[in-house]
Parts: C-alpha cells; structure tokens; sequence
C-alpha cells in the first residue's frame, strides 16, 4: 500500500533523493546558496560547502547545478565520488567529458594541456567554466588534491578559467588543510548545520505543501517536536521518520500523526537507542 492514497497527496513527500522542488529556504541554506553561486558566477576558483551527514548539501549542490545548467554563460557539471580508489586519469576524464571533450581517448598523454587547450576555447567562447564535485570528503590522495590545486594555476588576461565547488562532510576540511597553498585559495566556505525545531516544523510544513498536503491535519504538535529530537534536526533524518510515521498511520487508518506513532517509528529505526548513546557520550 501507499500512504499518498490515504491522505491525498501528489506524489511522496519525504523521499530521500535529491530534488530541488522540496528545496526549503532557511536563512543558512539561502546563503550557502548565495556564496556558491557568487563564487561560480564571479569565477573566483575554489569554494567549499560542508556539512554533516544528512544536512542538506547535496540538495544545496542540486539547486546549485540546476541553476548553473540553466544559464547559458556557464559550462558545467557534477562529479560524484562515490570511493576513495580513483585514478587522475578518471578524474582528468570525467572533466574532459564535463568540459565537451568529444574524445579523451589520448587525454592522458598531455592531460593538462589538452584541458587547458579546451578550457581556453570555451573562455573564448564566452563560457565560465564551473566544475562541482559531491562526496569531495573522499579526495584523501594528496595527489589528486594537488592536482586540483594545479587547475587552480590556470588563468587568462588575469581570469581564471575554471572554478570547483567541493560539497562533503568536515573530512573534507581535513584533507584541504594538508595542501597549505590549497587552503590559502579557499574563495568561500559555508557551513551546514542541523535545522532547529521551528526550521524543522517549517521544513516538514513546506514539503507537505509541495504535494498539496496540510501540516496541521497530518502531524499533531507534539509529534513534530518528537521527530525534531530523534534526528537532531537533519533533514534525511526527518524524512525517514516522517516516510514510516505516515506509512504506519495509513496502514492503521489514523490521523493525526502522534507522539505514540513517532515514539514507535524511532524506536524501529533504532535512533531512541542512537540519542540514549549519544547522551550517555556526553556524560
């Protein structure tokens, strides 16, 4: 069964997949997305945006990218790093196809030159270059992070020719701060933090809304407050428990959500367990 029947929504509302249609405007995401695409439109090389798990960066990186892609003036595209095992030669690639390289076949024989080459071409052509790479917290090669900060070298009638958006956990910030003259670059950085309770009581209101559904006859307060706590604010958190309370509210054919059905959902996914081990750490 689906519970989008039963309380008549569009479509899912706390799917945990990217989409840019829940983007939920806090002040601290609006400026993440600012400074980003300051940075991509001022082409000003190198900008990070970190958070914690589950805190919205890659929604953050998907407005960013939809953004960019829409705008003519801009060649772009995201890299996804889903390990840590890469070669440059698949990082030298994945640029080359993002830059319209129709054939990187040979690229690794004078990889620098020919993306040069290309990136030039484009710059001529009125193009800002803007490469955006998710996951970045998995860039530990000191090797392949220097060979980023040789792009950063790159420059035209005292422009540069192309500008990368890191997005990743703190890690990220760890393995930049081993490449000194890397750390120096850093053009903006915006941090992510949890939401706070009326931020999430917003954020659960605004995607109820996108699929034409009604906070206040779905949750009840104390539930919302409930679903605050056992994920500490963070959005995929809250979308999980907000995807199994209203799955088990339509299977039982109750409403409002309660504070007994968030107790319980918590309970299932282990995160009542979580927060007594995060609270006995603090102790």
């Amino acid at each position: 069964m689906n519970y989008e029947s039963f309380f008549q929504m569009s479509f899912e509302p706390f799917a945990n997949i990217p989409d840019t249609r829940f983007f939920f405007e806090t002040n601290q995401h609006k400026m993440a997305l600012l400074r980003l695409m300051h940075a991509a439109d001022k082409m000003r090389g190198f900008a990070l945006l970190v958070g914690d798990v589950g805190t919205g960066k890659t929604t953050v990186a998907r407005k960013l990218l939809a953004y960019l892609t829409r705008n003519p003036k801009f060649q772009t595209g995201l890299i996804v790093l889903t390990h840590e095992n890469f070669s440059d030669e698949w990082l030298f690639k994945r640029i080359g196809q993002i830059i319209g390289l129709k054939d990187t076949t040979n690229l690794m024989k004078d990889p620098m030159n020919i993306l040069t080459r290309q990136l030039i071409n484009l710059d001529r052509e009125g193009k800002k270059t803007v490469i955006l790479i998710d996951e970045a917290n998995k860039l530990s090669d000191s090797r392949i992070v220097e060979q980023i900060r040789g792009f950063l070298n790159l420059e035209l009638n005292d422009r540069r020719i192309i500008t990368f958006i890191l997005i990743g956990v703190p890690e990220l910030e760890r393995h930049i701060l081993q490449n000194e003259s890397l750390q120096q670059r850093i053009a903006a950085r915006t941090y992510l933090k949890s939401l706070s309770k009326d931020e999430t009581y917003g954020y659960i209101k605004y995607r109820l809304s996108v699929v034409g559904a009604n906070i206040s006859s779905i949750f009840s307060p104390d539930s919302i407050d409930l679903i605050h706590s056992y994920s500490n604010g963070r959005p995929r958190l809250i979308n999980t428990i907000c995807d199994n309370a209203l799955l088990e509210a339509a299977f039982l054919q109750r409403v409002p959500v309660d504070s007994t059905m968030i107790e319980e959902v918590s309970e299932s996914l282990g995160l009542k367990k979580q927060q007594f081990e995060n609270f006995k750490r603090q102790l």
